[in-house]
């Protein structure tokens, strides 16, 4: 079963990769929007996923809870300025993984993502991905 279900989260983020990417290069209808904020829904979506594949027993709503806060404190360390991260910023896998200035609708698109990928989550489900049980509560 958690073998299954890396292969599924795997293959969602196969997907949702080439998609983000073209969201900076899309130069279609609403381009404008695309270019600047889809990126931003995409990516707490990858994110998510990636934890699935890596940790397959996690809630659902803990992986969307912990991408949520990664989504908000890459999005918060736009307001510093390091060298190494200014270094980081002036590649195109830097802008698109840390980005490059504070924008604050972005923690709205980051939110919307976090939604989007737990309801793809459950929908998968619904559709037969497999969901092994969760981890068990630790007693203290």
């Amino acid at each position: 079963m958690i073998l299954k279900t890396r292969l599924y989260a795997l293959a969602v983020v196969l997907l949702l990769t080439p998609t983000g990417l073209y969201s900076k290069f899309y130069h279609g209808p609403g381009y404008i929007w695309v270019n600047s904020y889809a990126g931003d829904i995409f990516y707490p979506m990858f994110w998510f996923f990636v934890l699935i594949f890596i940790r397959p027993r996690i809630s659902p709503v803990t992986a969307a809870m912990i991408v949520f806060m990664f989504s908000m404190v890459i999005e918060f360390s736009q307001l510093l300025s390091f060298p190494v991260l200014e270094q980081i910023r002036n590649t195109f896998i830097g802008r698109t993984l840390i980005g490059v200035r504070f924008v604050p609708v972005d923690i709205v698109y980051y939110a919307a993502g976090c939604l989007l990928a737990f309801g793809l989550y459950n929908l998968l489900h619904f559709f037969g991905f497999p969901v092994p049980p969760s981890e068990p509560e630790r007693h203290r």
